[in-house]
């Protein structure tokens, strides 16, 4: 994960929490990884590249699919990958390899890739379109790419519930679009206009939508605020007690979206894929 704001070692410090949550990542963005994969159209491919790949998703999944591909997770958190690496060896995938970099600064030769996933990884690249031109670079000729990035923020309610709480408790303004983060690349048509500018052609956009199922209040309220890193940022300088203030809000705000304990809410992200020529 690349962000203009935070360098590698911010999201060595948040690792362990996805570690922690990652069963319920992988179930929540499941749907996702499905929907990169069929935009990539992968038939018998040699070398595929996940770039920002965390602790190691999707591309552990698509070695385990791909077993005579060579696959490769890119990312600038160490301690991230030594987890990827650790689950690859654990599920014995010999066919998946890390390499700490930048998105838009990669160790790799022109064209030596069949295809690029980047799921959930792009809206935090500090330059988006030197990012794609770098991944353009890389790519071979008729290879392909395809990201995910969540979609409008008022279409998902399991993170907007939060920072709306935020701010009308602070009484201040916290999140800025037109900044790295979640929601960054949010307008429909806004990553279809950066392929293009990167020379991708056959550019396509798919909205996704789905629903996202929590446990309970408690579990809304941790995933929240120790995965989802713009809730992370926004209550970092927040005193624990004001914190405890905003956890009461969003309590109380929730409360529609329980059923028999458990909360359920929609979500909506859009994938965007591209060929290079």
């Amino acid at each position: 994960m690349e962000n203009a704001l935070h360098p590698g070692d911010y999201w060595d410090n948040r690792s362990d929490d996805r570690k922690r949550w990652e069963i319920v990542i992988n179930l929540f963005l499941k749907p996702v990884t499905t929907a990169l994969l069929q935009h990539l159209h992968l038939q018998t491919p040699r070398r595929i590249l996940d770039v920002g790949t965390g602790t190691g998703e999707p591309g552990l999944y698509i070695a385990q699919l791909y077993p005579d591909a060579q696959v490769t997770g890119t990312d600038i958190s160490p301690r991230m990958l030594e987890i990827a690496m650790g689950k690859a060896k654990e599920n014995g995938l010999s066919n998946f390899e890390v390499v700490c970099c930048d998105a838009a600064d990669m160790p790799f030769d022109d064209r030596i890739f069949d295809a690029v996933v980047c799921r959930n990884g792009v809206m935090f690249f500090k330059n988006i379109t030197a990012g794609l031109k770098e991944i353009n670079r890389v790519l071979k000729p008729g290879g392909r790419l395809a990201v995910s990035a969540w979609g409008l923020l008022e279409h998902n309610l399991w993170i907007n519930i939060v920072l709306d709480a935020i701010a009308s408790v602070t009484r201040r303004k916290l999140y800025n679009q037109h900044v790295p983060g979640m929601f960054h690349c949010m307008q429909p048509g806004e990553m279809a206009d950066w392929f293009e500018t990167a020379e991708f052609q056959s550019v396509e956009e798919e909205v996704l939508t789905g629903i996202v199922q929590f446990n309970s209040v408690d579990d809304h309220w941790q995933y929240v605020t120790r995965v989802s890193a713009d809730v992370v940022n926004a209550l970092k300088d927040i005193p624990l007690p004001v914190q405890e203030i905003v956890r009461s809000e969003v309590a109380g705000r929730v409360g529609r979206h329980v059923i028999d304990g458990k909360l359920y809410f929609e979500w909506s992200l859009r994938v965007t894929s591209g060929v290079r020529a």
